[in-house]
């Protein structure tokens, strides 16, 4: 759980950090976007900490599912990021990409989903490595895309990926006029609504994940695994 403060807390510095380039992101409404990256940290941490999916309440084996393969979602998104801004190739498929990395979240989702109701056999598990899923990826993925663009701000592969992705069209419809800040409340705007979808995609397909693995193991019989689902003794100490 410390690990995981820590991490919010980075990120909410490495987004604020875009300010010492570009401090003109904070107007028109920008202040609102940076505060969405502080919201989204904030929920990360009070998920984890509080309710029926804290590491206090929920069981360890799902939390290790959910949070093992979203940092492995994660750590390959943050690849994905990084091999743009370096790739002409992988630039000019970044629209096709994107659906990828949409479905392969939602697949990853449904794997920790099934693997935990398996083992555990309860639907509370399964959902309960959906969620974990999604933050973890989600922790793993943000700082990632802000560490790039920082590093690559003044490079010429940043005008490539901007074409690619639209950035010009979207800053043209948006009336504002300095580009850069344009595109740093851009990434304050993902730090909040990419967890948002991840824990709506989670609360989706990682509950119906669960839902059917557990009537296809009533239907059959599956014992499944014996193990206990109850949190474990210090275990929110160790999270």
């Amino acid at each position: 759980m410390t690990a995981v403060r820590l991490l919010a807390v980075a990120n909410v510095l490495l987004a604020a950090f875009g300010l010492v380039y570009d401090p003109a992101a904070l107007r028109g409404g920008g202040y609102l976007a940076l505060l969405g990256v502080v919201v989204a940290q904030g929920l990360c941490v009070a998920l984890m900490r509080w309710g029926p999916l804290s590491t206090r309440t929920a069981s360890p084996a799902a939390i290790r599912i959910g949070a093992t393969t979203g940092l492995v979602l994660g750590v390959l998104y943050g690849a994905e990021v990084l091999a743009e801004y370096l790739s002409a190739a992988i630039t000019d498929a970044s629209v096709l990409i994107g659906w990828i990395i949409v479905s392969g979240l939602v697949a990853g989702i449904a794997v920790a989903a099934t693997t935990a109701t398996v083992r555990l056999r309860s639907v509370r598990a399964g959902v309960t490595a959906a969620v974990y899923c999604a933050i973890f990826e989600y922790l793993v993925w943000y700082p990632a895309v802000l560490i790039c663009y920082y590093l690559f701000r003044t490079s010429g592969a940043l005008e490539r990926v901007w074409r690619a992705e639209g950035t010009y069209d979207d800053f043209a419809r948006s009336g504002m006029t300095d580009i850069r800040a344009f595109v740093l409340q851009d990434f304050w705007g993902a730090g909040f609504f990419h967890l948002l979808a991840g824990l709506v995609i989670a609360g989706i397909f990682g509950t119906s994940a669960a839902l059917a693995v557990r009537a296809v193991q009533r239907l059959t019989g599956s014992t499944g695994s014996r193990q206990d689902p109850r949190p474990q003794a210090g275990y929110a100490d160790q999270a």
